[in-house]
């Protein structure tokens, strides 16, 4: 559950830069939320991996 919800974020952050690049009107709100959505889902997988030994 957890490694599921770390890779729909990452994969909804690395969406949400690649429309930064092509939706300059809003380009700044699309960078801040892929990096938080980047940053959650590379936390997510490094606290769930204790759980995988």
């Amino acid at each position: 559950m957890i490694a599921t919800l770390s890779l729909s974020s990452l994969l909804l952050g690395t969406g949400l830069s690649f429309a930064a690049t092509r939706n300059s009107s809003r380009s700044e709100i699309c960078e801040i939320w892929s990096g938080r959505l980047l940053i959650a889902g590379l936390g997510l997988l490094g606290a769930s991996m204790p759980l995988f030994r």
